[in-house]
């Protein structure tokens, strides 16, 4: 299945297990008592408890199990032939699925991730209702049919549950302020697990919002007058997404999606002030980089809207500025180098986005090419460092470049020596909350740094988010329908990041087989093996990091080995159909990844909202002053 995949282990609960072993291998059957049911049933029966009484939120988990199980019935009864993903039984399970998801996905009920896939799998293979997805795509009713039985096995286990462990209110309130901002990601189709129709997608969003709109009316019995005047508000705020949705054939008419994203975010906020008048915690999905005036739980948090940089909880206290301080004069620092030759700067240049501009940089070690430089603007959003992800943080990554040989050179010991000899650089290590001279120190202080300065979010795309309506041209609005939905750009460059970090916690990467040539129009497979050489598996064999494609204006070349001169060139070779289509075996290339048919004018507005939309308004170099 996909080729396009997470790096973070695949950490299964026990939970998750049990499921797994319940769902799978089941007969293609429904799931009615038979002989053997019933008589070890007949005379214990007195001896059962009683069932638990309906709470007021079981419903909005029945009815779209019961919804979900109808149509797969529906479904098995009268398999499409051919190509299947916008058979209406199937659009009518995918939108019974998507209005019981926000809860099913808890971690105490037991079929989620069979369903749906793990949050954070090795692989983005997906669970039973993506294999479902690709099956039907086929039109191949043999793969369709144990998918179909494992997804009714996983309905009914939610109809049990929904009695035996139904949702509390608290958590019904968190998981509607997740799904407004999943309303959103859905509309960018960047959300894990995205279908592979138009139809498909229309049919999540609606069963999205039907979930939206069916649990804020069931919160409110928890609620009082208060929370009868903000469900007012949330009804409001959900009237025109409703009208869009229900107005379109497939998601290829949401025309603007970008205004319709902005509105998810609005309505997040209406469902978070329904709960904090229900007297319900009240969680936004992360916080914003730049907060907009409100703040807090009015934050309009949308699938636009940038996140603050992670940083490690420190036991010392220390405020981030400290050891910012010391890593913006770290980066321009030569000492930090074999003979002194080079700094961070001198292959992350400010004048040139932080990048180099160059193919690739110069080696300090012969025997050794070096991939090309990537930009570190945004690139403490990443939840991978590097091309192939071999650095899981900055901190890492700074250590890593300095360490090796054809880069900076300095050995562990060396690096030591070289700050311990400095008096300036000394003076300030011993400065710092936890004082000292160490590879923590220098990796804290350089990440610091980076998350301090070069995160700058005030890019088009950014002031758009926050609520500034003009800051996006028509045409760029125009090129985010098209990143968004023909090109499918957005289904590995997640936005707000426009990278390769899934929402909501940006803590699991993404890498994509694309089949990049050597040269551009090129029918040679460049031999880099990326991941593969890190992890040794044959799925993983050409797969790099989704790099952001922020200010993507400011920092040509393109790709790995920066043989794409021009964003054009880029935008051709995906059109194209990636590696395969320039005739180069590329057995593991993402599905994604294929003939798009993009007109020239497609083209045009992808182009423009690339270039415009998300340029910084600073210009890189006026981000930081060096301290020499």
């Amino acid at each position: 299945m996909p080729a396009r995949r997470s790096s973070s282990p695949d950490n299964l609960s026990a939970l998750v297990l049990l499921a797994a072993l319940l769902l799978a291998g089941c007969p293609d059957e429904p799931l009615a008592p038979g002989p053997a049911d019933v008589s070890a049933k007949g005379d214990a029966s007195a001896a059962l408890p009683p069932e638990p009484p309906s709470s007021p939120l079981t419903h909005i988990v029945e009815e779209p199990a019961r919804r979900g199980i109808a149509a797969l019935e529906a479904l098995a009864a009268a398999m499409p032939e051919g190509r299947g993903d916008s058979d209406p039984h199937y659009l009518d399970l995918r939108r019974a699925l998507a209005a019981g998801a926000p809860l099913w996905r808890r971690p105490e009920s037991l079929g989620g991730d069979v369903v749906f896939g793990p949050p954070r799998s090795i692989d983005e293979g997906g669970g039973a209702l993506l294999r479902l997805d690709a099956a039907l795509v086929r039109g191949d009713a043999a793969a369709a049919r144990p998918e179909r039985v494992a997804l009714e096995r996983a309905l009914r286990l939610f109809l049990g549950e929904a009695r035996r462990l139904p949702p509390a209110p608290p958590a019904v309130a968190h998981a509607l302020s997740l799904a407004a901002y999943d309303l959103g990601a859905l509309a960018l189709e960047s959300i894990q697990g995205v279908p592979e129709s138009s139809a498909a997608v229309l049919a999540d969003l609606r069963g999205t919002l039907d979930f939206i709109e069916n649990a804020a009316e069931a919160l409110l019995t928890t609620g009082n007058a208060r929370a009868a005047a903000a469900l007012a508000s949330v009804q409001e705020a959900a009237r025109p997404l409703r009208a869009r949705l229900d107005a379109a054939r497939t998601a290829d008419d949401l025309d603007d999606r970008a205004s319709f994203v902005l509105g998810a975010g609005r309505l997040g906020v209406a469902l978070r002030r329904l709960a904090s008048a229900a007297a319900l915690p009240v969680r936004v999905p992360y916080h914003a980089r730049i907060p907009a005036a409100n703040g807090g739980s009015d934050e309009p948090i949308s699938a636009l809207t940038l996140p603050a940089p992670r940083s490690r909880p420190r036991k010392d206290g220390a405020s981030q500025a400290e050891y910012a301080a010391l890593g913006k004069k770290l980066f321009f620092d030569k000492r930090l180098s074999k003979n002194n030759v080079r700094s961070c700067a001198t292959c992350h240049v400010p004048e040139r986005g932080y990048a180099d501009g160059l193919p690739r940089p110069p080696s300090l070690d012969p025997a050794v090419t070096l991939r090309h430089t990537p930009t570190l603007l945004y690139a403490p959003l990443h939840a991978a460092q590097l091309w192939d992800g071999r650095a899981l943080t900055p901190e890492r990554q700074a250590l890593g470049v300095i360490h090796a040989r054809a880069e900076m050179g300095l050995e562990p010991g060396e690096l030591a020596l070289a700050i311990e000899s400095a008096a300036d650089l000394r003076a300030l290590f011993q400065a710092l909350p936890t004082p000292g001279v160490s590879a923590d120190n220098v990796g804290r202080a350089l990440a610091a740094f980076q998350s301090e300065a070069l995160v700058p979010g005030d890019a088009p795309i950014d002031r758009f988010a926050r609520g500034d309506e003009a800051a996006l041209s028509s045409e760029s609005r125009r090129g985010l329908d098209v990143f968004a939905g023909k090109g499918r750009c957005a289904r590995c460059h997640i936005p707000p990041f426009f990278g390769g970090s899934r929402p909501h916690d940006f803590a699991v990467p993404v890498f994509a087989v694309l089949g990049v040539p050597d040269k551009p129009g090129g029918a040679k497979l460049d031999p880099d093996r990326g991941r593969g050489a890190v992890t040794g598996r044959a799925l993983d064999e050409g797969a790099f990091k989704t790099p952001t494609t922020r200010n993507l204006a400011r920092t040509a070349p393109y790709f790995h080995h920066g043989a794409f001169r021009t964003l054009e060139e880029v935008v051709d070779f995906y059109d194209k159909g990636g590696g395969k289509a320039l005739g180069i075996a590329v057995p593991n290339q993402d599905p994604d990844v294929r003939p798009l048919g993009l007109s020239k004018g497609d083209k045009r507005a992808l182009l423009t909202f690339l270039r415009e939309a998300l340029l910084d308004k600073t210009p890189a170099e006026k981000l930081v002053v060096s301290p020499r």
